[in-house]
C-alpha cells in the first residue's frame, strides 16, 4: 500500500510542478494558458475527491482504484500523445479526476487492514506517499534532462497503471479476535 501511495502522490506532484511547464515549454502556450492546465487538474481533482466516497461505496475500493488508475493513465498519456494544448488540458482534467480517488482509497485501506493498528498503518503509508509527492517531481525533472519532459511525464502514466494493476491489494480483509 505504501508503494501505491507513493505512486499516486508522484502523479499529484508531477501535475503541480510540471503541467504548466509542459504546456508552456513543450506545447508553446502563453504563461497564462499554461497555468490553466494546472487549474483544470486541480478542479477535477477536487470534484473527484468530493465524489470519491460515494463512488467507493457504489463500486468498492478495488474496482474504483482499478478504473481510476486507468482513467488517470489515459488522461495524462493522451495529453502527452496528442501534444496539443486543448487536448493536454482535457487530459490533465482526466488525470486529476482519475488520481482524485486513488490515494484516499489507499489510506482508507491501510487504516482498515488492522483496526487495532490503524493509526500506525496510515502513518506508514502516508510517509511513503508523501515521499512520492516530494521526490516524484525531482525524479521527473532529472529524467526530463535526459529524455525530455514529455517522455519523463510518462513516469506517472506508468505509475497509474501500476496502481490499477495493484488495486486488488486494497480488498478488505476479514478479522478474527
Amino acid at each position: 500500500m505504501g508503494a501505491m501511495a507513493f505512486a499516486g502522490l508522484v502523479g499529484e506532484g508531477a501535475a503541480g510542478d510540471w503541467s504548466a511547464v509542459y504546456l508552456h515549454e513543450d506545447l508553446g502556450t502563453g504563461t497564462g494558458l499554461a497555468a490553466i492546465g494546472f487549474a483544470v487538474f486541480s478542479t477535477t481533482m477536487t470534484v473527484g475527491r468530493f465524489a470519491g466516497d460515494r463512488l467507493a461505496m457504489r463500486f468498492g475500493p478495488v474496482r474504483l482504484v482499478r478504473w481510476s488508475g486507468l482513467l488517470a493513465a489515459i488522461g495524462l498519456g493522451g495529453a502527452l500523445l496528442a501534444a496539443h494544448p486543448v487536448a493536454a488540458m482535457a487530459g490533465f482534467g482526466l488525470f486529476g479526476f482519475g488520481l482524485s480517488t486513488l490515494v484516499p482509497q489507499v489510506f482508507s485501506a491501510a487504516g482498515n487492514h488492522d483496526p487495532a493498528r490503524a493509526g500506525e498503518a496510515i502513518a506508514q503509508v502516508a510517509t511513503l506517499g508523501y515521499a512520492g509527492l516530494m521526490l516524484g517531481p525531482v525524479i521527473i525533472g532529472g529524467a526530463a534532462e535526459l529524455v525530455g519532459l514529455p517522455l519523463a511525464l510518462g513516469i506517472p502514466v506508468l505509475l497509474c497503471l501500476f496502481m490499477s494493476l495493484s488495486a486488488v491489494s486494497l480488498r478488505p480483509t476479514a478479522f478474527t479476535k
